[in-house]
């Protein structure tokens, strides 16, 4: 394990201070590792939330329904309001459920309603498909049904919306927020490491000062050495997360009442790549801003 997180000891790569040894190297490529691997869990929520909303936002969007008491069910009516929802501009689609589709719906909380059927006073449900949800249609849709059936219902499911939204937007907020302290940590683990590596080298980093190397000399080499450590630890959470991702999905289709689906289109596979990247970034970043800070404050 300790050949996968560390740097090769044969030789001194090229640092003309002693980076090579592993002096907690293991620590630094694991720690990155956990936070790569972490930054893509928190995308997997942003992402699966966005899907969800959409998925369930999708069949309420742009739909209204229309209930009917079973006590005022009058197939007359019943075909007026059809006809006369038809007619308004924007309804794509007005039509009732049939009894099958009633039972289809009911059968997950009362079982088998076949049997029960003429016992159970089960309202008419009419289902309005609409181009586009607009404060305008609605109206118009509940004054049409209110005019030719006073006691029927209009749902235009508004609530439904607002509370899923706002769970959803709340969930991804925090997904988000997890996503951007992950990257603050990992600019401070990697500003403490560069610290204290050169704390550990502090006399090797007075000679080169005294053979007249420059702090953007020194700098490039501790730049270079974190660059290599958090693009091994990357990779490695890389491939963890993809590792999660596959089982995920994996269980999600065989057991599809249990896990939400996770479909994932070609651009967001990629960004599962490219913010661990970024990833190593802040970390090459944090390294420059602390290594030339501390040079500075050396006589």
């Amino acid at each position: 394990m300790s050949r996968i997180f560390a740097l090769s000891s044969r030789k001194n790569v090229g640092y003309d201070v002693p980076l090579h040894l592993k002096l907690g190297t293991e620590f630094l490529v694991l720690l990155i590792t956990l936070m790569s691997f972490l930054s893509i869990l928190a995308l997997i929520g942003v992402v699966s939330l966005g899907h969800m909303t959409k998925s369930w936002t999708s069949g309420l969007e742009n739909s209204i329904t229309i209930e009917i008491p079973a006590a005022n069910i009058s197939e007359d009516n019943i075909k007026s309001l059809l006809e006369g929802l038809r007619k308004i501009d924007g309804v794509q689609q007005a039509q009732r459920l049939s009894q099958k589709d009633m039972q289809d719906m009911l059968s997950p909380w009362l079982g088998d309603v076949s049997g029960l059927w003429d016992d159970l006073p089960v309202p008419a449900l009419i289902t309005v498909n609409i181009r586009e949800r607009s404060t305008l249609i609605t109206s118009e849709i509940t004054a049409t049904t209110r005019r030719l059936l006073p006691d029927a219902n209009v749902d235009a499911h508004e609530e439904w919306l607002h509370d899923l939204l706002k769970l959803a937007n709340g969930l991804r907020l925090l997904s988000f927020s997890v996503f951007c302290l992950i990257m603050l940590v990992t600019a401070a683990v990697v500003g403490g490491a560069v610290r204290s590596r050169m704390a550990i080298h502090h006399r090797e980093l007075e000679l080169l000062h005294i053979m007249g190397a420059s702090d953007s000399y020194i700098t490039h080499q501790f730049v270079r050495y974190i660059f290599v450590q958090s693009l091994k630890g990357v990779c490695i959470g890389i491939l963890l997360g993809f590792a999660t991702i596959g089982t995920f999905g994996l269980l999600s289709h065989k057991n599809p009442g249990t896990l939400p689906d996770i479909s994932l289109s070609g651009s967001e596979w990629g960004l599962f790549v490219v913010v661990p990247l970024l990833l190593s970034l802040i970390g090459v970043w944090a390294a420059r801003i602390t290594a030339l800070r501390v040079l500075r404050e050396m006589p």
